[in-house]
Parts: C-alpha cells; structure tokens; sequence
C-alpha cells in the first residue's frame, strides 16, 4: 500500500568569498569545513565567489556540481560560481545557460516537481560597481541587460526564482510592485495583461539604508518583470535580518526574488547564521512546496512510546496511584452512557462519541497511574551534545577555546547588527583565530617532519606508521 506524501524543495545561496583558504601555504577547500554543512543540507546549493578556475573539479557526497568560471588573463582567480544539486533530484533539473559569468540559468520541471509551471531557477552573483573588474568591463551593464532578457523569455513559459549576492542596497519604503490603485496617467506605460497582486505592501529591514544604484536597477526589474522580494517580508525572515558583515559596517547584499504568481509556493525564506570564519556574508535560503511523491506503507515503523521498566515496587506505586483516582465520575458516565443505549434513544453516531469519550477517559487514568512519579525509563540512546568534529591534528584545545568564544560574539552581533564595537571586536578575534591556527599548523609541520627525518634514520617502520597516520595534505 502507498500513500501519497507532500514534499519541500529547499534552495540555498551562499557567497562564500572563496572556496579554498591558504594555511601556511598549505590550500584547504572550506567544502571540508564543518561550518559550511549548515547549508549543505539543502537540495539546491549555488555558492558564489568560488574563485576557482575552469579545470577544478568539485565534488561532495550525494551531490552533482555545475560550475561557472570566471575568465581570466592572469593567475589571480575571481567571481565564479558552483551549483550543488542533490542527486535525487538530477532527473528533474536542466541546465539553461550559463554563457555569461557569474550568471547560471536552471530549468525545474514541473512534472517531476508538480509545479503547475516549469520554474527557472538563477543564481548570479553581481560584483561590486566600483569594483576594477566592474570598471574595466562595463559588467554591471551588460548583467543587468542580460538578466531583463532571460527574465522576459523564461516568464513566458514558467515562474523566475533569482537568488544571490546582487551588491543591491533596498530601502525598505521603496515599493517592488505597483500597487492596485494605479495612477490613470500609468494606464498608457502598463502592460494591458499586468495584474497589480496582493503581495504585503511593506518589507522591513534591521538596519536603514538607502537605495543604490543596483538597488534602483532591482526595483525596476521587479516592476517591469513582477518580480518580488522575499526579503524582509516573509515568514521566516519578517525582519529583513543582515546578510553582509565588515569593518566597514552592515548591510543586506544578498537577496531572493521571485515571480508573484509563485508566492503561494512558497513556505519561508530565512538568512543563515553569520560564520566569519567561512564569510562576511550570511547564506539565504527558501523553502518551497514540491511534489507528491509515493511512500510504502510496508516499512512503516511504530513510533517509541513511553514505557516503564516493571518491577515489584513499581506494582505498589501503580496500586497506590489507583486508589488516589475518583471513579464516581467515571462510573456515573457509564451508567448514563449504558441507559442511553437500552432507551435506544440516541443516534449510532452520539452513543459512538459517548463510548469514544468513556474509553479515552479510562485509557487516560491508567496511562496517568503507570506514569505518575515515574523513575525507572526504559534505558535508551542519549541524546549527545552536538559538538563539531576536530578533523585536524595541529587543532587543539587553545583553537576550539577561541574559536567558541568567536561563535558566542558572532551569535550576539546577530542580535545587535548596528554595534558597532562588537562589530569589530568579532572581526579582530576572526583575525586572531586565523593567525592562532596558522601558528599551530607551522609548530605540527615542523614537528612531524622532525619526527619523519628521526624515524628514518633509526627505525624503517616507525618512519612509515608516522607516513600513514597523516593524512593527504596535512604537511
């Protein structure tokens, strides 16, 4: 037997400002990094700025990676994006585009998700305006052309979903949609098939700032193509949390937009917790109704109740629990109950309610009398702390300490954005816990290569045990 169970699709978006960090010279991909798993859970993963060139290749287990390289003309590697899809899912995904850097195009098919329309699915990652690449290509330009386009030849056939770093600041009163009390002066510039929607009028924002230039680009995107922002306006995210952290201060670069008509889609849209030692900014993520997919019957597992270990003394506290419970009540609901039945007076469907309710009753002072002032449980698994796996020799107990200490400011800057003072004391102690790690790694370096060089010269299987408990670039 099948049954038919409702599924979600969630979607992340990470700019991670690099995928692999140098260690003492020593090139470590963050992919391995137990604070990168956050996202990683996710049946769509698109990660920016991966600053990596065309011939490396990206895996991680149970997922299939598109990637999108940057061209460049010398060594020094920027943008670039990576796409992780869920393995699972493949068969439903087609890749669209990705003829332009920094942009990917993907087609989710309706049929495998039960969508009532295709959904083409962007991330992109817009670099900075005033940045030399931005300044030397006319980028800027050229994305943002191209994105209109794509915009307007995917809407036909499906609803949009963008996500990324857009480098866009918003103010939250700047509306992403017309409104329906259209002005008649609009009448001639509308579109004569364009529907003013009922989306919330307002999103709102933890910190103020005003609208950039990208940020009045977006606007007029969402205006013309009926895009919205899930920003700041929907459940999971009805503050419009921070999305970017620096010395410089605070603000909201990375966004989701979405078509209107695919609002009732979705379920929430959320920012992820700030990881310093991955980013400056913050991943996104939506969640959105998927398909119906068929689940057997046949391996159904009964849920764990609650039991008790039986024993001599737990019989007397059952007795004795017994004897404190008043069954007047219960007593004088049977005999009703049993009159009503001999009357034959009362319809199948009361005395059915009225025997439900009875035996529920009497079911509930038992289960009360075996649990009451109960200590003896069944032994089971406990529960464990979460704690994060140390997988490097050279990590010690003084790196975990800061790095703790950097995670309870981190989790306190979240709720206070616009401190500035933690601000950079968070910064300052991410600096210290690099320069930390680093100095450990240089002391574990030099101190197994002491003790390969020694092993060698006195002892062959000393020297190999050592070669094999290291692990592939650890020296």
């Amino acid at each position: 037997m099948c049954i038919k169970v409702s599924k979600q699709l969630s979607i992340s978006s990470w700019n991670v400002n690099g995928l692999f960090k140098r260690i003492s010279g020593n090139r470590v991909c963050k992919l391995d990094d137990d604070n990168i798993c956050q996202i990683m859970t996710a049946d769509i993963v698109g990660l920016s700025e991966t600053h990596i060139p065309a011939k490396e290749i990206l895996n991680y287990d149970g997922y299939k990676c598109f990637v999108n390289c940057r061209s460049s003309d010398s060594n020094k590697v920027r943008g670039g994006l990576a796409t992780f899809f869920k393995k699972e899912i493949l068969s439903g995904v087609k890749l669209m585009d990705k003829s332009m850097d920094d942009i990917m195009w993907f087609k989710l098919d309706k049929t495998f998700f039960s969508f009532d329309r295709n959904v083409f699915l962007c991330f992109l990652y817009i670099p900075p305006s005033n940045s030399s690449y931005t300044l030397r290509t006319n980028f800027d330009k050229q994305i943002f052309e191209k994105l209109e386009a794509d915009i307007a030849k995917y809407s036909i056939s499906g609803d949009v979903i963008l996500m990324g770093d857009l480098n866009a600041h918003i103010n939250c009163k700047e509306l992403d949609f017309i409104t329906n009390e259209v002005d008649d002066s609009l009448d001639n510039f509308l579109p004569t098939n364009y529907v003013a929607d009922s989306v919330c009028k307002f999103r709102n924002t933890q910190v103020h700032q005003k609208t950039n230039n990208y940020g009045k680009l977006i606007l007029d995107l969402c205006t013309e193509s009926q895009l919205r922002i899930l920003n700041g306006r929907t459940l999971g995210d009805s503050k419009g949390k921070i999305t970017f952290y620096n010395h410089n201060g605070v603000s909201i670069d990375d966004y989701c937009l979405c078509s209107s008509e695919f609002l009732p889609n979705i379920v929430n849209f959320s920012v992820g917790q700030f990881e310093p030692t991955i980013s400056d900014h913050c991943p996104i993520s939506i969640t959105i109704h998927s398909q119906l997919v068929n689940k057997s019957c046949d391996n159904y597992v009964k849920p764990t109740l609650r039991r008790v270990k039986w024993t001599t003394k737990r019989e007397e506290i059952f007795k004795s629990n017994m004897l404190k419970v008043n069954f007047g009540t219960i007593n004088s609901d049977v005999d009703n109950l049993t009159q009503k039945i001999e009357a034959n007076n009362t319809c199948n469907s009361n005395v059915t309610q009225s025997v439900n309710d009875t035996v529920s009753s009497i079911s509930s002072i038992l289960y009360n009398a075996a649990f009451l002032s109960n200590t003896n449980k069944t032994p089971g698994k406990t529960k464990r702390s979460k704690r994060r796996k140390i997988k490097k020799p050279y990590y010690d107990n003084e790196c975990e300490s800061k790095y703790r200490s950097l995670k309870s400011l981190t989790r306190k800057l979240c709720t206070e954005p616009w401190n500035d003072s933690l601000r950079h004391k968070v910064l300052y102690n991410k600096k210290e816990l690099n320069k930390l790690i680093r100095k450990k790694y240089r002391q574990f370096r030099h101190k197994m290569i002491k003790q390969i060089i020694d092993s060698n010269n006195s002892c062959p299987n000393d020297f190999w045990k050592t070669i094999k408990k290291l692990k592939k670039g650890e020296l």
